[in-house]
């Protein structure tokens, strides 16, 4: 799963995003719940946080007594900073998903939105996440997945960036690693990542788009989609649509006690 060019750094979720971001976090909630053994202290940990958008709605209403967020965009953490003065049980820090300098088995709940597609040492940084859960924690992950036919990222040919939208570029993985600039997965290539490191599965998930990003702009051709949506959301519950729809797939690990 690596790829040849330097993946670049993913820009935050936008907060109009409200669909997208409400989809990972409630996929996140369903397994608050799986937590298992007995902790002093409930603390969530989300790795690539950005401004804090997904954090925020996945911390709500839950139980956590401390709420720590990652990311290396300082410009990013500083805007969370801005907006989450009033949760003093709040902690952000600059750190890299490949370096955490928590102790290990230090935190509950771990989530990494959107992410793991654009670090640069991919193993590493799953190390990090599965070392820092603690024992019948639970980690939650998104991640762009293979079968979806549009490469959102951009690529790279030669010295000169391309950002745009490459249609198939997913299905022909060799040509995808060499000039994508982010990852994707299939289902098996994640559950390779975390299930030897000794977590188990809980459950596979799957997003579809929601044209948000983009097509919130009034010249972007994917406001000409928006309609899409509500079809696709019914996709999500259909075996083989809701993998061939999914822009993201998401997945629930846990640690076992």
């Amino acid at each position: 799963m690596q790829i040849d060019t330097k993946p670049v750094v993913g820009g935050p979720a936008p907060r109009h995003a409200l669909r997208t971001a409400h989809k990972l976090a409630t996929f996140a909630h369903w397994h608050i719940g799986s937590i298992q053994g007995q902790s002093a202290i409930r603390r969530y940990l989300d790795v690539g946080c950005g401004n804090g958008f997904i954090t925020e709605l996945t911390a709500a209403n839950a139980d956590f007594d401390e709420v720590f967020g990652i990311d290396m965009e300082g410009e990013r953490l500083e805007e969370f900073r801005n907006r989450s003065l009033d949760h003093p049980n709040y902690k952000l820090f600059q750190m890299s998903a490949s370096q955490i300098a928590f102790e290990s088995e230090y935190f509950s709940f771990i989530t990494s939105f959107e992410v793991l597609e654009h670090v640069e040492d991919l193993n590493l940084a799953v190390g990090e996440i599965v070392r820092v859960c603690r024992r019948g924690g639970v980690v939650i992950i998104s991640v762009p997945q293979v079968w979806f036919p549009i490469e959102n990222h951009g690529c790279r040919i030669g010295d000169r960036t391309y950002e745009c939208k490459v249609p198939l570029l997913p299905y022909i993985r060799p040509l995808h690693r060499k000039y994508s600039l982010a990852r994707v997965f299939s289902s098996g290539e994640m559950d390779n990542l975390f299930l030897s490191r000794g977590l188990e599965l809980l459950a596979t998930g799957y997003a579809s788009p929601q044209f948000e990003r983009a097509g919130a702009r009034a010249s972007s051709w994917e406001r000409k989609f928006i309609f899409l949506r509500s079809i696709l959301v019914r996709c999500e519950n259909i075996p083989i649509l809701r993998v061939l729809t999914g822009v993201s797939m998401l997945k629930a690990y846990r640690k076992p006690l």
